[in-house]
């Protein structure tokens, strides 16, 4: 081991450089001065340049306004000239510590030797401070006004950005609402809860002539992209189903369909259970975690893996057929109930659902759904979308 050595000036004058870089890094103001245009960006910089052009003025009166005409003038650009240099710096996207130190050991020098290039006046010629009170003015008017557009052009943007948040909130209820419902012997109870304004998850139950479908589905991603994404998969399905047939066939022809429709990085992973009236339902999963099988107090992961639909072009999808008896809990959750984490980083984990549900016995599928979602809420905050769906034959 390489013996200890006390810091170098070098070294601690950088380790202070890069505090105050971290500091003065504005990652939401850099994401939003990204997606301005310039033309209504010139108002933001003009506003920062006339705030610290003041100090120009405010330096002339200090000298009693005696400073000569070109020095107040230097002055006045170089002080919000340099104001917007640190703006800049602190708002780009990689702040680098040498920018700061660069802009440091220029200005702070300039302050101090700038007065020494000229001649100060004898006397304050006739009417300066009147100039110097009316160029401060002017400049705080300037910066007010600029700053007061830009709020407004930035405003604007954020008014239109959360209506169509909100818009896509409200699809987003009627896709994925509470599913309560009781087909033949079969009762269902369903929901999802969102990390965020727009979820990526779903779970729907779809009844046909010959039986019904139940799913959950996850989308990669967050945000209102996996939410549009969400809907066409719900369509798609929905449509589909209608047709018959076996599980794997469904995923394959929503997956043909999917395919060109999404962002090449996207997938959705899905988890399915049919069932009719002859007692047998249909399971697949395609990128889910397992579908599970509660009997008498035993849980069983009764589904293989396979790959997530849209992830690769040429894949197939296949299904099992699982037996049914009165009392089976059929239970479908999304990775967002289990990959919780606590303070110390432990993960809640699959084991812990699958153990909450053996010990859930015969009770209500509303009062299993509680137990699921408050065990999760107490180990840690939600991270992801939160989905599930349980299915018994009674």
């Amino acid at each position: 081991m390489a013996p200890w050595r006390p810091p170098t000036y070098h070294s601690r004058v950088t380790s202070v450089v890069q505090r105050l870089a971290r500091t003065w890094r504005l990652p939401a103001a850099s994401e939003l001065m990204g997606m301005l245009p310039r033309r209504q960006l010139a108002s933001f910089w003009l506003a920062l340049f006339s705030s610290f052009a003041i100090l120009g003025f405010v330096m002339d009166i200090m000298e009693r306004a005696r400073q000569p005409w070109p020095l107040l003038a230097l002055n006045v650009v170089v002080s919000g000239a340099f104001a917007v240099a640190f703006g800049m710096a602190g708002i780009a996207r990689t702040a680098r510590p040498a920018r700061y130190a660069v802009l440091v050991v220029t200005y702070f020098p300039y302050v101090f030797l700038a007065p020494r290039w000229f001649t100060m006046l004898p006397e304050a010629p006739p009417g300066r401070l009147l100039f110097d009170g009316f160029g401060i003015m002017l400049t705080v008017i300037v910066g007010y006004l600029s700053f007061l557009y830009f709020i407004n052009v930035a405003a604007a943007r954020y008014l239109r950005a959360q209506a169509e948040i909100s818009l896509a909130r409200d699809i987003h209820r009627v896709l994925v609402p509470e599913i309560r419902r009781t087909i033949g012997d079969y009762e269902f109870f369903g929901w999802s809860v969102a990390s965020g304004d727009v979820g990526g998850d779903l779970v729907d139950l779809v009844e046909t002539d010959a039986g019904w479908l139940g799913y959950v589905a996850d989308v990669s991603g967050h945000g209102v992209g996996a939410g549009v994404v969400m809907g066409m998969f719900k369509s798609a399905v929905r449509t589909r189903a209608r047709s018959g047939g076996a599980i794997g066939g469904l995923l394959g022809d929503v997956h043909q369909v999917l395919m060109p429709l999404k962002q090449p990085q996207m997938y959705v992973t899905v988890a399915c259970v049919r069932g009719g009236s002859d007692g047998v339902v249909e399971c697949a999963v395609a990128g889910h975690l397992p579908i599970l099988r509660v009997r008498d107090g035993a849980v069983e992961e009764v589904t293989s893996p396979q790959l997530a639909i849209g992830m690769i072009d040429e894949s197939t999808f296949t299904s099992c057929q699982v037996e049914s008896k009165p009392g089976d809990l059929f239970t479908v959750l999304t990775d967002g109930l289990v990959e919780v984490f606590d303070e110390a980083r432990q993960e809640l984990g699959f084991d812990w659902a699958k153990r909450v549900l053996g010990e859930s016995g015969t009770a209500p599928l509303a009062s299993i759904a509680d137990r699921l979602i408050s065990g999760a809420r107490q180990h840690g905050a939600q991270l992801d979308d939160q989905t599930l769906l349980l299915i018994r034959r009674g």
